[in-house]
């Protein structure tokens, strides 16, 4: 494991954990870590992302508009799983606010 001073301990120990909020259903994985506020950070957004993905793909049959939204997605989605995997807690944009409302 690489060390990086900017890590906290949490984050360098359940990174990759934390990484599968963004694999389609298995931020369940990470949900279950109840010790660890990174994992659950990760998995609330996961989960936020996910419901995501479910609205942009009702459009994305619609030409330019619904393929631009579904690019953005997988930006995103890729975006999040490589700064999760360098043990950042990214907010995803406009869904961070959503994120931080659920209760897990």
């Amino acid at each position: 494991m690489i060390d990086c001073p900017g890590m906290s301990q949490d984050s360098k120990d359940h990174r990759v954990t934390a990484a599968l909020s963004y694999v389609l259903l298995l931020f369940l994985v990470p949900m279950m870590k109840k010790d660890s506020a990174f994992c659950q950070f990760h998995a609330k957004q996961g989960i936020a992302l996910f419901v995501a993905w479910i609205v942009v793909s009702f459009f994305a049959w619609i030409p330019l508009v619904g393929w631009a939204a579904w690019i953005s997605m997988l930006v995103v989605n890729v975006m999040a799983l490589v700064k999760t995997l360098n043990g950042e807690s990214w907010e995803l944009p406009i869904l961070a606010k959503y994120a931080k409302q659920i209760k897990l």
